[in-house]
């Protein structure tokens, strides 16, 4: 199966656009969205999965998105928040938003990360948030901070799932090892970057730049 992953689309449509037009509208399995579909639900999640045209749809929110985005991720079925779905041979989790004290409206402590986490990920599992591993080459910003999260990279060090993907920190796009496990931040679609990810016995991921 071949999935489409784009995060930090922050209501940018005609960024969608341009990356379907890149690779030259593939046919997708499924994508998968990780975060900042819009900023401040400033668009509806239906206009965004409308113009990526794929009909299986995979979500979770980001720090920028609204309590009424993922009210409508839910309610249209695409929302993988705190809960996980067969995906091929593995399973794949979800967890979206940013951290309390941070900007943005869908914000969760580190505890409540780690402790949901913590019930959704094996080594079986494919484990999609918004925010990276913070203290890490994926999570560094311009300014030199690190905006990611620990309870993230402390349940990836310890439950090592199969692959990890995230997004937030627009600027670290790319991929590092954390133990056994590859954890890829794909980038930001308003900045013309998103990944392929192949789903088949194993997994294979390949990320791009418009």
């Amino acid at each position: 199966m071949l999935g489409l992953v784009l995060s930090d689309i922050h209501g940018r449509i005609d960024g969608v656009k341009e990356i379907k037009e890149s690779i030259h509208n593939k046919n997708f399995d499924f994508c998968l969205l990780l975060g900042d579909l819009t900023n401040f639900g400033d668009r509806k999640v239906a206009e965004i999965t409308e113009v990526i045209g794929i009909g299986k749809c995979f979500a979770i929110p980001g720090n920028l998105d609204s309590w009424e985005t993922l009210e409508e991720m839910e309610s249209v079925g695409i929302s993988i928040h705190g809960k996980s779905v067969k995906l091929g041979n593995f399973k794949l989790a979800g967890f979206g938003g940013g951290l309390q004290g941070g900007p943005g409206r869908v914000l969760f402590s580190e505890n409540e990360i780690e402790r949901t986490l913590r019930k959704l990920v094996d080594g079986n599992t494919i484990l999609a948030t918004h925010l990276p591993p913070k203290d890490t080459k994926i999570d560094l910003v311009n300014s030199g901070a690190h905006i990611g999260s620990e309870a993230v990279g402390k349940v990836v060090g310890e439950k090592q799932p199969a692959l990890h993907l995230c997004g937030h920190a627009h600027e670290a796009f790319g991929e590092m090892r954390i133990g056994k496990t590859k954890s890829v931040n794909v980038g930001a679609v308003k900045e013309g970057r998103a990944a392929l990810l192949e789903v088949g016995d194993g997994l294979s991921i390949e990320l791009l730049k418009v």
